[in-house]
């Protein structure tokens, strides 16, 4: 253990009770490991807080640090787990263990000024400080008792060759380099071996910048003196720029020091941060810079949930806080029931042109108080808001004009998803369906019908005459049963792709908007094309060949899907085609599809029975090995004795549909449905229920 000069005890890192000297002093054990909070020194007699850098939340962690001083250039030493400072006191560094009492050490070439600018070193054990002027400069100190210099202070370069306005500096977790910004908004980059610097840009945020920390990232953030704000800088970027990221303690007197190599989150303790849920181009998770609050005593609703970084849509939390009591209808008021938990102002944002983001101008609500309270407001959607689902934020904390995204110290957000319609515009939500293939078309494989099973929900929105202005498809994979590579696709029969206003198109997987259109090319009738291959969106663990159609193998992963499609001409109700419409999987180009054909590539599709194939179907594969196609007349992807190759399931108000275990013929699992079949569908009507299942061979 370093410095075990005269040790009294054995001593260990990680107990409280054994002491050792050091310097002629007794000195507590070290902190028990490199800590994911921040230190932060504050007051004219020194104080020290932990901070949350992700929210900004701080504590009081010592007001008596042994001293009638202040303590600053204050640095978290990785190698020992000890804080190091220069104590204004006494004239020379300190160094701060478990029981937060600053204990001087004795230098050599004590240069007899005091710093405020200082951090210690990752790769190599020393601890650097600086102070402007000709004088003085930057200077190193060896804290390695190995080294033949231990405790003894060098220079590496004079203030006048680096002449920088700064108040604090960091050690990048890697490179060894240290960084800084200056009053002016420069970032600098500081060899300490040469104690040359490089500026890197300006940060378009200027102030005295007291506390600066870096993550194990190498993300830098710089905490302002004047406001408390935290900011944070990807220093690799060509362009560096400080974009606000928590707001933190304001005070005149700042220093900061981090374990640079521990994450600013740290799981292995419990969440104590409350984040939305809106797909993450709202900005949501935490690598996004996400709307996030430490938990209060102040919320929305009833109750608020924690978590260690944001579950985005679909994963969705329970936010109970504001109830839509009549529709968003464009250009139109509408009344909104907000209930509030303890005192704090809200703050509420609508995405109205629907392109992913929350800005300035789509503000609903700004800075109303509240305070345990339940009450009404009247909002206006404003008449340009598009038609269709998009995005709501809340915001609720004591702190008054907060953005929409960042982190603050206490309240709640919520993220609500809602629909939006013109007056006179009206909307028709479609039954949900499950929908399941058997990829061994025109084979009959093992008939488990679980390969892909995919739950399919859709709505319209119409015009006040009555006609289809928009249709919209939300999808979660339930099943991959498959060994194959299998797209899933939706045609609309009879629509053509030419209608469809390709500018208001919107397409999501994983909540992530997708770049490239889901309307395929060359199709004769609408084809929305969600994915060319269903396995690529889902991580299976080593030990599983399938997803949730095996014992232990529902993983983590999900898959869900939604696109908007609105058309240039509204389209008759009664000349549109009718849920689950036409969902079909198709196979993958160059991959293999069963001996039968190989690689038969995008020309292979499953579709439910009786539906038109697309005509991009390779119409030669009809008719071979049990499929009975006729493409002539009505009956299409079928056996002889009437069977399909692909289900679409309304399970009523059964909660769920289960699909059948791996290598479990579907009719064995549900044995009305042979019945349903031969009857073409007048008869067990329910096959599908539970109650008509037998249970152990279902999933």
């Amino acid at each position: 253990m370093m410095y075990a000069k005269n040790i009294q005890c054995a001593f260990f890192a990680f107990s409280y009770c054994c002491l050792m000297l050091f310097n002629g002093y007794v000195t507590a054990a070290p902190f028990e490991s490199c800590p994911s909070k921040a230190f932060l020194m504050q007051q004219q007699v020194a104080q020290l807080y932990g901070v949350n850098l992700v929210t900004g939340d701080y504590s009081l962690l010592s007001a008596d640090l042994g001293t009638n001083d202040k303590i600053n250039a204050i640095g978290f030493n990785f190698h020992d787990n000890y804080i190091y400072g220069w104590g204004y006191e006494w004239g020379t560094l300190v160094r701060i263990g478990d029981d937060y009492q600053a204990t001087p050490i004795t230098l050599g070439n004590n240069p007899g000024v005091n710093f405020f600018v200082g951090d210690v070193a990752l790769n190599d054990n020393n601890y650097y400080f600086y102070k402007k002027g000709s004088a003085y400069g930057l200077y190193k100190l060896s804290l390695d008792e190995q080294s033949v210099d231990f405790l003894q202070v060098s220079k590496v370069i004079d203030g006048q060759s680096l002449s920088l306005s700064i108040y604090d500096f960091a050690f990048h977790p890697v490179n060894n380099f240290l960084y800084t910004v200056d009053k002016n908004g420069l970032l600098h980059q500081i060899d300490v071996n040469s104690g040359v610097a490089n500026t890197l840009g300006n940060v378009g945020e200027q102030g005295t910048f007291g506390a600066i920390y870096f993550d194990v990232d190498g993300n830098l953030y710089i905490s302002r003196n004047s406001d408390g704000y935290v900011f944070i800088i990807d220093v690799t970027d060509a362009s560096p720029t400080a974009t606000l990221f928590a707001y933190g303690p304001s005070a005149s007197q700042n220093d900061g020091a981090r374990c640079a190599i521990a994450p600013i989150v740290d799981e292995s303790i419990a969440a104590t941060v409350d984040y939305g849920d809106a797909p993450d181009s709202y900005g949501t998770t935490l690598f996004s810079n996400g709307a996030r609050h430490s938990v209060s005593d102040n919320y929305l609703g009833n109750s608020v949930t924690t978590e260690h970084n944001a579950n985005v849509y679909p994963k969705t939390d329970v936010d109970d806080g504001i109830v839509f009591l009549t529709p968003l209808l464009a250009g139109s008021d509408s009344l909104i029931q907000v209930q509030a938990t303890g005192a704090g102002f809200l703050n509420i944002w609508g995405d109205w042109n629907r392109d992913g983001q929350f800005s300035a101008d789509e503000k609903l609500i700004s800075d109303k108080y509240l305070e345990n309270t339940t009450d009404v407001f009247l909002v206006n959607t404003p008449l340009t808001a598009l038609n269709g689902f998009t995005w709501l934020r809340a915001r609720f904390t004591t702190m008054a004009d907060v953005a929409v995204s960042g982190g603050v110290s206490d309240g709640e957000v919520e993220d609500y998803r809602v629909i939006v319609t013109n007056s006179g515009n009206s909307q028709i939500q479609d039954t949900p369906y499950y929908l399941a293939f058997e990829d061994s078309w025109p084979e009959e494989g093992d008939y488990d019908m679980n390969d892909v099973v995919i739950l399919q929900n859709s709505s319209l929105l119409l015009t006040d005459t009555g006609q289809v202005k928009q249709i919209e498809f939300q999808g979660e994979v339930k099943a991959l049963g498959a060994s194959y590579h299998n797209g899933f696709a939706i045609q609309l029969d009879n629509i053509l792709p030419s209608n469809v206003d390709t500018s208001l198109v919107r397409f999501e997987i994983n909540g992530v908007l997708q770049e490239v259109s889901p309307i395929e090319e060359g199709t004769q009738y609408l084809v929305i094309n969600i994915t060319d291959d269903l396995r690529s969106h889902i991580q299976l663990t080593q030990s599983c060949l399938y997803y949730r159609t095996e014992s232990n193998c529902s993983n983590s992963s999900l898959m869900t899907f939604s696109v908007t499609i609105p058309f240039v001409a509204p389209i008759a109700l009664e000349e549109f085609p009718e849920a689950p419409y036409n969902p079909f999987i198709f196979a993958k180009d160059g991959t293999y599809h069963g001996d039968l054909f190989f690689h038969p590539g995008r020309g292979l599709e499953v579709h439910l029975k009786n539906k038109l194939p697309t005509s991009k179907a390779d119409l030669s594969l009809f008719g071979m090995a049990a499929d009975r196609t006729q493409l002539d007349g009505e009956n299409k992807y079928q056996t002889s004795n009437g069977l399909p190759w692909a289900l679409a399931i309304n399970p009523g108000s059964q909660e769920e549909w289960k699909h059948p275990s791996e290598m479990v013929d579907i009719l064995q699992a549900y044995p009305d449905f042979q019945v349903f079949v031969e009857s073409n569908g007048n008869n067990s009507s329910d096959w599908f229920s539970q109650s008509n299942a037998v249970n152990s061979k279902l999933y």
